[in-house]
Order: C-alpha cells, then structure tokens, then sequence
C-alpha cells in the first residue's frame, strides 16, 4: 500500500500553489478544497495553482474537487478582468496522461507543465478527518461535478452522487 498523501501550500508571486505528494484522496482533497475556499475569499482572488508534478494517484473524490476549485475560482471576487487564468493544474504531460487522461480532465481543467515559482517556505496542510460530518456531501458534491461534465465514466459518478444523496436523506441530514 502506497504512503498516505501529503499537502504542502507555498506563496507564489500572483497567490498559492498547493501540492499534492503521493496520493491525493476525499482525506486530503477536503482539506485542499476548504484551503481554496478560503483563498479565494479574498479580493481580488489569488492565483492557485494545484501542482501535480510528484503526485502518484487521485481518487475520483480529489478529482471531482479539482473540478469545483476551478468552478469556485472562476467566480471569486476579481477574478473577471484579471490576465491569465485564477487556477491552474501544474503537471508534466505524462503526469497528466496517468492522473487526468482516463476521466478526460485533461480537457476541461487548465493546465500548465510547469509548478510557480514559490516565494516563501512551503506548509503542510492536515488532512481532514474522513468522518468528520461533512465528509459524505463533500464526496457527494465531487461526484456530481463529475458526473456534470459528461466523460467515460459520468454514469458511475452520478449513481455514485445520487447513492450517497439518499443516504443521507435517510438518515435525515439535510442535502
């Protein structure tokens, strides 16, 4: 079994590159996701860029997630009017072949084969408690951004979304 993933964020000089060591799962992809969040609450709104480059694996979770960062960028404040994208996925082309290819995220994040360069030390982000209490809407609404942009496997990730949507309508948390 493969070593559990690792977040670090460093400042660029236009924002933050936050990169994934190893393997990137719903664990750490709830962490990155709320380090975004937070981010791009700014005005105007960082630059993010989400390096790929030593990064072995990505469960469907942290991929949806990549999916909703770049959403949620494309709408933070400032972001219309500035030059040049607010997120972009950092990752050489046989990274991007081996992580995003198979789900053709390739075609719908942007991307760029080279990380930033940092200007400070880089921090390690925890990764969230995968029993915390929004852990099942956070994978819940990963699938859906999926499942939204059409692709091989958009069935799966709707049944996925929607199996987990019931759940907790069953156990009468609300969605």
């Amino acid at each position: 079994m493969s070593a559990p993933g690792v977040l670090r964020v460093a400042r660029t000089p236009t924002g933050f590159c936050l990169r994934i060591e190893g393997r990137g799962t719903m664990r750490e992809s709830r962490s990155a996701a709320a380090f975004v969040e937070q981010a791009l609450a700014a005005s105007p709104a960082p630059g993010i860029v989400v390096d790929l480059s030593s990064c072995e694996y990505l469960d469907s979770t942290f991929l949806g997630c990549l999916v909703e960062m770049q959403r949620r960028a494309g709408k933070a404040p400032g972001a219309q009017g500035v030059a040049g994208p607010r997120f972009v996925v950092s990752a050489p082309p046989e990274r991007v072949k081996k992580l995003l290819s198979p789900t053709k995220l390739d075609l719908a994040l942007k991307r760029t084969a080279e990380p930033p360069e940092v200007s400070g030390e880089w921090v390690e982000l925890p990764a969230a408690d995968p029993a915390g209490p929004d852990a099942m809407r956070h994978v819940m609404e990963s699938h859906r951004r999926l499942a939204e942009l059409g692709g091989p496997q958009q069935a799966a990730f709707a049944a996925i979304a929607d199996n987990i949507e019931r759940e907790m309508r069953g156990k009468g948390e609300g969605v």
